[in-house]
């Protein structure tokens, strides 16, 4: 007898149910039962929408990345440094948006939270607004006294797809080489097709190398690598002149 005064016993595959509040529970865990299905396929619709509208975020990240002021076009110093802000702005806002769409993913419980949950850390990282070294936790190579090191940076793999397809090209990754010698928050800031991007990725979390140091302490470093695909080859990453 339970607090509702519901006597059920269970035999097998079958059940004696006694009080109309059970006969009611039984129908309404019945019909939860019979609808989980549909509910299920909903939710994995709007997943796929989320991904989709995902992608499309990443693609406008990639475009502004790619369009930073120049010198050339604002050579008023007062021009350059305004719109070299709004610039700062605009992509800050675009990763933001970006993690804010994960958030939305992570409310319906996907089955591979821990890749959401990395990926809202990196795109929370990226959206973070300019400030003073002092206020942050991730340094450029300029704000270390001693750069972080590679030891070991092993090229990635050249894709069979990508190679069918003779794709070539770079893959340019933004990530962090941390104080605690591990890769952290890998961003593609420009992509290839073909799974080259996710093999860059992949290659760039088993690099070892020997952490920053600041204010004589291990520190973690921003740092890009470009990964270089060329004549069906994939070439070992190396550090370009330029961020972006």
């Amino acid at each position: 007898m339970n607090s509702d005064g519901m006597n059920i016993s269970l035999t097998g595959w079958g059940c004696r149910v006694r009080g109309k509040g059970a006969i009611s529970s039984l129908v309404v865990g019945l019909l939860i039962i019979a609808a989980a299905p549909e509910i299920l396929a909903v939710q994995q619709t709007s997943v796929n929408q989320l991904e989709a509208k995902l992608n499309s975020q990443y693609r406008t990240i990639e475009k502004t990345i790619t369009g930073p002021p120049s010198r050339a076009q604002y050579p008023v110093a007062a021009d350059y440094h305004q719109h070299l802000r709004d610039w700062q702005d605009d992509l800050a806002q675009a990763f933001g948006a970006a993690a804010n769409t994960i958030k939305e993913i992570l409310k319906s419980d996907p089955p591979n939270t821990d890749y959401w949950r990395e990926r809202l850390e990196t795109l929370e990282l990226y959206a973070q607004p300019i400030s003073s070294p002092e206020e942050r936790k991730v340094f450029s190579s300029g704000e270390v006294q001693q750069s972080a090191r590679l030891i070991n940076a092993p090229a990635a793999e050249y894709t069979d797809q990508a190679r069918a397809a003779k794709v070539h090209g770079d893959v340019r990754l933004r990530l962090v080489l941390a104080s605690d010698g591990t890769v952290k928050n890998v961003f593609a800031i420009k992509s290839l097709p073909d799974g080259l991007t996710e093999s860059a990725m992949k290659a760039a979390r088993k690099i070892e190398f020997e952490p920053a140091i600041r204010n004589a302490k291990p520190a973690s470093q921003f740092i890009t690598l470009v990964y270089e695909f060329k004549d069906g080859q994939a070439r070992p990453p190396y550090i370009p002149k330029t961020i972006f």
